[in-house]
């Protein structure tokens, strides 16, 4: 700056920074997860954006069989383990929406989930994940009130798949998730390979968690819905 000043900073040579550009390469088959997105808001849901860290006592409720990784140094101790599914994340947004006299809540996130595997390893997979609960419809004088059910939901996830247009590759096959109701609950499948689990909360988690209505979830791995086919 002092030499500026002494030689005058009109006299000091000046170079146009240059940059090259490169375009990135794009499937044509594959999809934007904007896409997903737009699916879902036409459906009235709302995305919801939560921490990976999470509440150990919510992640072992909600997923009990995989063991989450415990942070060396958690903000608090409500977030001292990383998520293994995104309904910890997104129960408590449900929570939050009811406590304040929300009596219709349709929420959706998509982001990172953390699966531990072998030992100092992480495998971190991008998924799609929702929860739905009370009616049907928005509160009007032009409808009576119709509670959701399993239907519901399942709709709304095959619209998300109808988007790829390899609708036909998925099935659901009735399993049983430990977060949800045994007679309500399906695994998601993409041709051998599962992908995913939606159906209704289990009955003691919704009593546990203070959810007086049925509440309905879905998650799905984004690589599957993502991966569409080129119309010919």
């Amino acid at each position: 700056e002092e030499i500026g000043r002494i030689i005058g900073y009109s006299n000091l040579p000046s170079i146009r920074p240059q940059g090259a550009m490169r375009m990135g390469e794009r499937p044509e088959a594959l999809l934007d997860k904007h896409a997903l997105a737009s699916v879902l808001v036409a459906r009235g849901y709302q995305e919801a954006i939560s921490y990976t860290f999470v509440e150990p006592k919510m992640q072992q409720l909600l997923d009990p069989q995989r063991e989450p990784i415990a942070l060396a140094n958690p903000i608090s101790t409500d977030m001292s383990v990383m998520r293994t599914t995104l309904w910890s994340g997104l129960i408590p947004a449900l929570q939050h929406n009811i406590n304040r006299q929300q009596g219709r809540v349709r929420l959706f996130e998509y982001g990172l989930r953390f699966l531990p595997m072998e030992p100092g390893k992480v495998e971190q997979d991008k998924v799609l994940a929702g929860v739905i609960y009370g009616n049907v419809e928005p509160e009007q004088w032009a409808l009576s009130e119709k509670k959701l059910d399993f239907y519901d939901i399942k709709g709304d996830v095959e619209a998300l798949l109808a988007l790829s247009g390899n609708e036909g590759d998925f099935s659901f096959s009735a399993e049983v998730h430990p977060a949800l109701h045994p007679g309500q609950s399906a695994r998601i499948v993409r041709g051998e390979h599962p992908v995913g689990w939606l159906g209704a909360l289990h009955p003691s988690l919704e009593s546990t968690l203070g959810l007086s209505g049925q509440t309905f979830l879905f998650e799905i791995e984004a690589e599957a819905l993502l991966s569409g086919t080129v119309a010919k």
